[in-house]
C-alpha cells in the first residue's frame, strides 16, 4: 500500500535535510586547513547529493501541486453532475405529430390584422390558416341558416391543395358529426366520373362515340345493363352521359369494357381506399366492387358499393383542374412557435397522379355541359344570381337512404374565371343530405359556395386595382 503524497513528501524532506546537515558539518570540521584530496571528493559527491536531494523536494512539490488540482477538478466535476441530475429535462420546440390531439380547430381561430384566421392552441403556439375568413364565414352562415340536416361545402386550390372553406353543419349530429371529412354517404353518381376515366383509358372508348340505351333511370334491370335493340331508342355519348347522369349508358359500357381490376385500379388512382393525408382525421373513401358482372355495373354508375367524404370529392375537382395530378390537401399555412419561431412553412405537394393531363383537361370540357344544359344547368347557367363570367364543370349525384330516410344530393367539380388569365380556378364539392322535406341541395350549396369565393376574389382585385392606380 502507497503512503499518501504528504506523507511521502515529509519523508523525503528529512532524508534531504540529514544529507545536508552532514555535508555542512564535514565543512565546518575541515575548515581553516587544505582539506586532503579524498577530503574533497567527498565534498564534492556530498555536494552532488545535496543538490540532487533539492530537486527531488522541488518534483515532490510539484507532484504534490499537482494531485491537489486533479484533485479539486474530480470534485468540481463530480459537483456538476449532481447539479446536473437535478435539472429539468430541456424541450425543443417541435411540429405536432397529432394536430387534433394538439387542439387544432379551425372553428377556434380569430382574425388578425392581416386578415388571416389564427387559432393558439395551449402551449401558446399558433397556427395560421389556409381558411380565407370571407368566404368561410359567408359559408357558415348559409348552413345555420338552411334546415338541412346535415350538410358541407369545401373548396380548394387546385395547384396547392390548399383548403379555401370547409363549412360543415350537422343538425343531428351522430355519425355525420364533421360532414366534410365523413365518408360515410354514398358517392352516388359522382363516381361516374372514376368510371369515365376508366373507359377512357382503360377500356380505350372514344368519349364521343354513339351509344344506345333504355331505361335506368332509377333501378338498373340486366336488360338495362346488357342492352336491348328493340328498346334502347335513346342514344347518347359519354359526355352525355355524364352531363343528364344517364346510368343505363355508363352502366352498359362499364359492363362491356371495363374488367372488375379495371374499375378498382381507378377507384384507388382517384384515392378510394386510401388514407388521405391531413391535418384533422378524414374517413376513407371506400370503394368495393364484386364479382357479379351486373352489380359491378351497377356499381360503375354510382348504384351503392363506394362512399365518398366532401373533402375528397373537392380533391377529385381540384385533380381535374389540376391536369390529372391530385394534391396533398392541408389547412395549416403556417406553425409558430410561442417565441415566434417558425416551425414550419407550407410547401404543395403531390399526392397521387390520377390520370394524363389530356385525359383531366377532356373530362373537364365535357362535364362543363353538365351545368349549362345539363342537370346542374338551373343552379349555374339558368341562375339569375351565379355570374356569367364564371365557367363551371362538374358532376351531380342523387342517391337515398331509407332507414332512417335521407336524400344525398351532390355536385363535384371546378369553376374558373373567364376573365382572369393568371388566376387557376377553384375546385368545389357541395353535400346535402335532406330528410323527406327538402331544403337546399348540393348543387345549390356548391353554387353558392362558387359564387361568394368569386365575389371576394372580385372585390379584391378591384381595391388593388384602385390602389395602385392612386400611387
Amino acid at each position: 500500500m502507497t503512503n499518501p503524497p504528504k506523507n511521502k513528501f515529509f519523508r523525503s524532506l528529512a532524508i534531504t535535510g540529514a544529507l545536508t546537515f552532514g555535508v555542512v558539518g564535514m565543512t565546518m570540521v575541515s575548515a581553516g586547513a587544505s582539506p586532503p584530496a579524498d577530503e574533497v571528493e567527498r565534498a564534492v559527491t556530498a555536494a552532488e547529493r545535496a543538490a540532487a536531494a533539492e530537486s527531488a523536494v522541488r518534483r515532490l512539490r510539484l507532484d504534490v501541486a499537482t494531485d491537489q488540482a486533479a484533485s479539486d477538478a474530480r470534485e468540481q466535476a463530480e459537483a456538476m453532475i449532481a447539479a446536473a441530475r437535478n435539472l429539468q429535462p430541456v424541450t425543443f420546440p417541435a411540429v405536432p405529430d397529432d394536430w387534433a390531439a394538439a387542439g387544432l380547430d379551425p372553428s377556434q381561430a380569430v382574425r388578425n390584422e392581416h386578415g388571416q384566421l389564427v387559432q393558439e392552441l395551449e402551449d401558446g403556439s399558433r397556427v395560421y390558416f389556409t381558411i380565407d375568413p370571407d368566404v368561410q364565414q359567408r359559408l357558415d352562415g348559409m348552413l345555420r341558416e338552411t334546415l338541412t340536416p346535415h350538410g358541407a361545402v369545401v373548396l380548394i386550390d387546385p395547384p396547392t391543395g390548399r383548403v379555401i372553406a370547409k363549412s360543415h353543419n350537422s343538425r343531428r349530429g351522430g355519425e355525420y358529426s364533421d360532414f366534410s371529412r365523413n365518408a360515410a354517404p354514398p358517392s352516388a353518381s359522382v363516381f361516374k366520373v372514376v368510371t369515365a376515366a376508366a373507359l377512357m383509358e382503360a377500356g380505350q372508348r372514344d368519349p364521343h362515340a354513339e351509344v344506345c340505351y333504355h331505361g335506368g333511370l332509377r333501378s338498373l334491370t340486366e336488360r338495362n345493363i346488357t342492352g336491348d335493340p328493340a328498346r334502347d331508342n335513346a342514344c347518347s355519348d359519354l359526355e352525355g352521359a355524364l352531363a343528364r347522369s344517364l346510368n343505363s349508358l355508363i352502366a352498359k359500357e362499364s359492363y362491356y369494357h371495363l374488367e372488375q381490376a379495371d374499375l378498382m385500379e381507378w377507384a384507388e388512382r382517384f384515392g378510394y381506399n386510401q388514407e388521405i393525408p391531413f391535418e384533422l382525421p378524414v374517413d376513407v373513401s371506400r370503394a368495393e366492387f364484386v364479382d357479379d358482372p351486373f352489380e359491378r355495373a351497377r356499381a360503375a354508375a354510382g348504384f351503392w358499393h363506394t362512399h365518398l367524404s366532401p373533402l375528397h370529392g373537392a380533391m377529385i375537382g381540384a385533380a381535374l383542374a389540376n391536369d390529372g395530378v391530385m394534391m396533398q390537401p392541408t389547412i395549416i399555412d403556417r406553425y409558430e412557435a410561442p417565441n415566434g419561431e417558425v416551425l414550419y412553412q407550407f410547401e404543395p405537394r403531390v399526392w397521387r397522379e390520377v390520370m394524363p393531363a389530356e385525359t383531366a383537361q377532356k373530362l373537364t370540357e365535357m362535364m362543363v355541359t353538365t351545368t349549362r344544359t345539363g342537370s346542374a344547368r338551373r343552379y349555374f347557367a339558368q341562375r339569375r344570381a351565379f355570374p356569367n363570367t364564371i365557367e363551371v364543370s362538374g358532376k351531380t349525384g342523387t342517391l337515398s337512404n331509407q332507414n332512417p330516410f335521407l336524400r344525398f344530393t351532390w355536385f363535384v367539380g371546378l369553376a374558373r374565371h373567364t376573365q382572369w388569365d393568371d388566376h387557376p380556378g377553384i375546385a368545389v364539392a357541395g353535400l346535402m343530405a335532406n330528410d323527406p322535406e327538402w331544403h337546399m341541395l348540393g348543387p345549390m350549396a356548391a353554387s353558392e359556395g362558387l359564387r361568394h369565393y368569386f365575389t371576394v376574389e372580385s372585390a379584391r382585385r378591384a381595391q388593388a386595382e384602385t390602389e395602385v392606380a392612386s400611387r
